[in-house]
């Protein structure tokens, strides 16, 4: 609201009969603001309030830019990790050990394809609501947002590609090619290549050009295209929301019984370091589960399976030696913790409560 000495000199001076133009001149020379003026003279003269003008390049346009370069990068990462996943897979390097069913390495690409699944579609939709924006506003085109965004787009690219050209040269020169180490270098230009190419030419042509839509279309299209096919290529190699909770469910189950393994080994061997102790128990092998699990002095031990509740099978089969069975859903076969694996269904892993043998984690 205009101050009230503003609205009651306006008045009087219009009484006199000033014109608008004497009026502001005045109020300008004595030190008011000129919004204040305008406001003041048109709240004397017009019926109607004056209509705010649209947020061209501010508050909003910068949300939805910001909002869709950040899920572009992020986009960018996960499909560069999640090719470079597939290309080592396809081509494995025989110089370095590679465990294609590490969970770590599929939990990390099931990160990437959750990024990716909820990312991607956000950067076509986003990128979509502006160029509609752009079409209509095509001042919108020149928002200061979106070319900072656009060129720091542009040279991360470009800086990218850059280096990926220098170390291909630099392998070249070395004589270190490989087709895994090529693929490698054709995923990053490809995908930093078909994004500066994008954002050069969203730059170059006018919001009314039609090559300008083409160009847009053209480009979700090919993105599009490479997003199915990461995700569906994850997909396979990371197997089933159902699958991956009955390898849960086999991981829970081998946990358990090293458990139960490690407390019976404690419990019958003694902790004396002379040779007669090492060679005889400290007391029976015990007959139950039930009666380790009483026994436990570490944690409280699960006896049963975790999603059937039946109870795991133990069986004495010597003086020092006993078999702890249980039934697994999935196959397990790592490089790491050998003794563990094991096959889908039943089976049994035999322990010796003098033996700690290498692949034997207890």
């Amino acid at each position: 609201m205009a101050n009230a000495s503003l609205n009651e000199f306006i008045q009087h001076a219009r009484d006199k009969g000033m014109d608008h133009a004497t009026i502001r001149t005045i109020l300008l020379s004595a030190g008011w603001k000129e919004k204040d003026v305008a406001e003041a003279i048109t709240a004397q003269t017009l019926d109607m309030p004056v209509p705010m003008p649209p947020d061209l390049g501010g508050a909003r346009d910068a949300f939805f830019h910001l909002l869709t370069f950040s899920m572009l990068f992020v986009s960018l990462g996960s499909l560069i990790f999640l090719f470079f996943e597939y290309i080592d897979r396809l081509f494995p390097d025989p110089a370095f050990a590679f465990d294609s069913s590490s969970d770590y390495l599929l939990s990390s690409i099931r990160w990437s394809l959750a990024a990716l699944v909820v990312a991607f579609p956000l950067f076509i939709w986003f990128s979509r609501i502006l160029a509609e924006d752009m079409r209509r506003h095509a001042e919108k085109s020149y928002s200061g947002v979106r070319r900072w965004l656009t060129y720091l787009t542009l040279f991360i690219a470009a800086s990218t590609m850059a280096g990926d050209v220098i170390t291909l040269v630099y392998y070249l020169l070395e004589g270190e090619l490989s087709i895994r180490f090529l693929l490698h270098v054709f995923v990053i230009l490809f995908l930093a290549g078909t994004t500066f190419t994008y954002y050069f030419l969203s730059l170059r042509l006018a919001p009314a050009d039609p090559r300008r839509r083409t160009v847009g279309r053209t480009f979700q299209a090919v993105a599009v295209t490479v997003a199915a096919v990461a995700v569906v290529w994850g997909g396979v190699l990371v197997g089933s929301p159902a699958a991956e909770r009955q390898r849960k469910f086999d991981e829970r189950r081998v946990e358990d019984l090293r458990d139960i393994g490690r407390e019976i080994r404690s419990m019958c061997r003694s902790d004396r370091s002379d040779d007669d102790a090492k060679s005889k128990l400290k007391r029976p092998l015990p007959k139950t589960l039930d009666e380790v699990a009483q026994a436990a002095t570490y944690r409280k031990l699960d006896i049963t399976d975790p999603e059937t509740g039946a109870p795991y099978r133990y069986e004495i089969t010597g003086e020092s030696t006993f078999r702890l069975c249980a039934t697994y859903s999935t196959e397990r076969d790592q490089r790491w913790e050998v003794f563990w694996n094991h096959p889908a269904g039943d089976h049994c892993f035999d322990f010796d409560v003098f033996e700690s043998p290498a692949g034997k984690e207890w």
